[in-house]
C-alpha cells in the first residue's frame, strides 16, 4: 500500500504487537501504542516547514544508537550561533527526531513535542524496539512559521 494512502484502520492493525509511536498528520495526533493499547495521545506537537516536510513513514523504528537526553543539532543553529538544542531526541530518521521544542513552531523536519511530553515518551521507549510509523495525506493548513 502507498505509504501516503495508508488509512488509520491499517496503522491500527499493524500495532497490537509490540511498542509504535503512530503520527497522524491528517487527525493532528501521536498514538503512542504498547501491545495493540494506545498508552498516551499527543495533540500539541508540530511537525516540518514547507522545504524541510517531515517524512512519511509507514514502518520505520527509533534508531537504537541515536537517542539523547540532551542533543544540540549539527546542521541548525539557535539565536546565539550554537546547535539548536534538542533534548530528549529520539532519532528516527537521517536528522529527523521527536525532541522538545516548541510544538507551535514549526520545525525542519523533526516533530517538537512539549517538554514533558518529549520527557515522557524518551523514558517510555528506553532502550527498547520502537516503530514510528507518520501517516499523510499532509493538512492544508498547519503552525506559525519563523
Amino acid at each position: 500500500m502507498d505509504e501516503h494512502r495508508e488509512t488509520e484502520a491499517s496503522a491500527t492493525n499493524a500495532t497490537t504487537a509490540g511498542k509504535w509511536i503512530v503520527v497522524s498528520l491528517p487527525t493532528h495526533e501521536i498514538s503512542v501504542v504498547d501491545g495493540g493499547a494506545v498508552v498516551r495521545t499527543i495533540t500539541h506537537f508540530s511537525t516540518g516547514r514547507q522545504g524541510h516536510l517531515t517524512p512519511l513513514i509507514s514502518n520505520g523504528a527509533i534508531d537504537p544508537d541515536r537517542r539523547y537526553r540532551t542533543h544540540r543539532s549539527s546542521i541548525y543553529k539557535d539565536g546565539a550561533g550554537q546547535g539548536a538544542s534538542m533534548p530528549f531526541a529520539l532519532f528516527f530518521q537521517g536528522g529527523c527526531a521527536f525532541h522538545a521544542g516548541d510544538p507551535d513552531v514549526e520545525s525542519h523536519g523533526c516533530i517538537h513535542l512539549q517538554p514533558e511530553d518529549a520527557e515522557w515518551l524518551f523514558g517510555w521507549v528506553g532502550r527498547d524496539t520502537v516503530h514510528v510509523r507518520i501517516l499523510g495525506p499532509r493538512p492544508a493548513t498547519s503552525v506559525q512559521r519563523v
